[in-house]
């Protein structure tokens, strides 16, 4: 028997809470199943924003919008089965209130996958509406039970677009401190950084090394706060050779990926290599600085 066909699925706001979900399937009388929970994951370049009235909300309604450099989204990438997404569909008015469409989104062992995510219609957009109490804190605890920031969500509820919610960097090369490029960094932090690892393979590319995805390697570097996102991750990205998210030229790719302190866990851009690699280039210890020791 053939497989049924999956439709991945990149959910925020209400739909990060279950009990919102099976709610409204018993309302309507419809079957809940299909939709499978993979993984935490990020909508880059985008900004949540409340702009409609929902009159079954009560209040403002969650919507992605376009954004720009260091703008990122939380949520939760799911596999919807054909009647799932039939339902789904239901669920956010698509096509009359909101609409399908496609996005890329980035996982948390710094790689990207292509989902569909819904957008409130151009004509409904309008002026800031607040979302109810009992709407946010659906938000809220769906992000804060998969260990998500909830900063894009309190600037939304602000009406702010100064909304950041990741303002931290991880390197592990050329960018450490009293490397050849660390004087880079020093112009967009605040104070030194701290030391970190994040999953990963790291690879020796001659007078830079490359990291990329692994679940059972780890990648030693730096963890620091920059002091503007926006503009530093700017200036990181010329370095790096990154041209954006719709590009397949970049040299490195920027991916926001879970880091490990000693104080704890936090989410954080880095740079993935995104050219072919030879696995004889590895360094088994996941270490820059080793080879100099």
């Amino acid at each position: 028997m053939a497989e049924e066909a999956r439709t991945l699925y990149f959910g925020y706001g209400s739909n990060l809470d279950r009990n919102d979900w099976l709610e409204w399937c018993e309302e309507k009388g419809v079957n809940p199943s299909g939709i499978e929970e993979i993984t935490p994951c990020w909508l880059p370049d985008y900004r949540l924003k409340f702009h409609y009235r929902s009159s079954r909300r009560r209040g403002g309604a969650a919507d992605v919008v376009p954004a720009g450099c260091g703008h990122a989204v939380p949520g939760v990438l799911f596999a919807l089965s054909d009647n799932a997404l039939a339902n789904m569909d239901r669920k956010e008015g698509h096509p009359n209130y909101y609409e399908r469409c496609n996005v890329n989104v980035l996982l948390p062992n710094g790689t990207s996958m292509e989902a569909v995510t819904y957008t409130l219609v151009e004509h409904r957009k309008g002026e800031y509406v607040a979302p109810t109490a009992h709407y946010a804190a659906l938000v809220r605890t769906g992000l804060e039970r998969r260990n998500l920031p909830i900063a894009d969500l309190k600037m939304a509820i602000e009406n702010s677009d100064e909304s950041y919610p990741v303002p931290y960097l991880f390197v592990y090369g050329t960018l450490m401190a009293g490397e050849y490029r660390g004087a880079t960094l020093e112009q967009h932090t605040f104070q030194p950084g701290v030391t970190a690892q994040v999953k990963g393979k790291l690879y020796n590319l001659g007078n830079y090394p490359g990291m990329r995805p692994s679940e059972k390697d780890r990648v030693c570097g730096e963890l620091y706060r920059l002091n503007d996102v926006f503009l530093g991750l700017q200036s990181l990205d010329r370095v790096e050779g990154f041209y954006g998210f719709k590009s397949d030229d970049s040299l490195f790719k920027r991916t926001l990926i879970e880091v490990e302190t000693e104080e704890g866990k936090v989410w954080a851009w880095s740079y993935m290599y995104a050219e072919g690699i030879d696995e004889a280039h590895r360094i088994q210890s996941g270490n820059w600085r080793a080879l100099d020791s």
